[in-house]
């Protein structure tokens, strides 16, 4: 993890031929040398201007907003628990190691933190459409068709190693060992070569979005959502029924880490969804920019257009609480709900559980275009 590398079309050459090496496997528990394990999360928000050529990091416990200098202007930003993933709205994808992370083996949470830093760069010969890093992989999708997988263990020691290309496939999201792919209108399970492994598949015409929860994956179609757990001794895909289904916001998924449950926004309203139950629920309402799940069984999150924050009663669709303010992006974890106002310059803190509250507020180094939060 001591190593910054910028991969140039020669180094990239190297890494392509040493990609039929497997990467050691990390140990169980998440540990990487150098890194110091921790008795509670350190997470932080990772936030930037849109066009900037810097990532701030604003540490949530101690509220230090350290500046990590990029090579791209950055135009898209997202993450998979550790990792920060840029790209400059193109072909070129630049990836932070946000050094915080969190193991979850579902009994028990390991905590850790080490040096942040950018790792690289990788151009690809088509628009980069979609990102999903998770356990060993880290898959790109592209708008040619091609998914480029990743060794996301090699990230943890500051290397972009390239381990496959596949085709003809709109997107693949890591999960567990596999990973899920859409392919010739299914969800199907396939390995890190694209290779399609086992028999589980379920209806998918145009995929448009992802989340991966405790209790299985979920997957956005053009009609349903589709759920996908481990069944022994493979997968099996369970098709949710979403009647009334519209495009997403491109704000995606909001969820509580370590939780079952998330929430969406679309054109009509924000489905709730539940993923070891396989259950949709829809609750119409116009206006809605992104949302989030506390994943408490009762209550679900809003943020308007306008920049307000709602809670609303999950059965009932009944507004609980509103916070006005000027935010574009939520995100959250276990206890609080985060949002960031471009227009203003600030970072909010809500306790989601007190009325929406506003628990603190800081002040942007840049101005909080793009943000979501790390280490949760």
């Amino acid at each position: 993890m001591t190593v910054t590398r910028l991969l140039g079309v020669t180094a990239l050459a190297l890494v392509l031929a040493a990609c039929s090496e497997p990467a050691e496997p990390a140990p169980e528990h998440g540990y990487v040398a150098g890194a110091e394990e921790l008795s509670e999360p350190r997470s932080a928000i990772a936030y930037a201007a849109d066009g900037g050529r810097t990532l701030r990091l604003l540490d949530l416990a101690t509220t230090e907003d350290v500046g990590i200098g990029l090579r791209i202007a950055a135009r898209e930003l997202s993450e998979d628990g550790r990792f920060l993933y840029l790209t400059d709205g193109d072909r070129t994808l630049e990836i932070v190691d946000a050094g915080v992370w969190t193991v979850d083996h579902t009994d028990h949470v390991h905590y850790y933190r080490a040096p942040a830093k950018s790792i690289g760069t990788l151009t690809l010969e088509t628009p980069i459409t979609s990102v999903a890093g998770d356990g060993g992989h880290t898959a790109i999708g592209t708008a040619g068709g091609t998914v480029v997988v990743l060794d996301r263990r090699a990230l943890e020691s500051g290397e972009i190693r390239e381990v496959s290309r596949f085709g003809d496939t709109a997107s693949a999201v890591p999960y567990e060992d596999l990973l899920l792919a859409a392919r010739d209108g299914q969800i199907v399970t396939v390995d890190a070569a694209g290779r399609r492994v086992g028999a589980m598949q379920a209806p998918c015409a145009t995929p448009a979005g992802w989340v991966v929860l405790r209790g299985g994956a979920l997957l956005a179609c053009d009609t349903h959502f589709v759920r996908v757990k481990r069944a022994a001794p493979g997968f099996e895909a369970e098709v949710v029924p979403a009647p009334g289904l519209r495009p997403l916001s491109p704000a995606g998924f909001g969820f509580r880490p370590r939780s079952n449950e998330a929430a969406v926004a679309d054109d009509g309203g924000i489905w709730s969804l539940n993923a070891p139950k396989a259950t949709a629920r829809h609750l119409p309402m116009a206006g809605v920019r992104a949302a989030a799940s506390p994943a408490d069984g009762n209550t679900v999150l809003s943020l308007g257009e306008n920049g307000t924050l709602r809670s609303h009663d999950l059965a009932s669709g009944k507004e609980l609480a509103a916070a006005k303010t000027a935010a574009t992006r939520l995100t959250l974890d276990v206890n609080r709900a985060y949002l960031t106002e471009p227009a203003t310059g600030v970072i909010r803190e809500i306790d989601y559980r007190d009325g929406l509250r506003t628990a603190r507020t800081f002040p942007a180094a840049v101005r909080p275009d793009l943000a979501v939060e790390v280490g949760r």
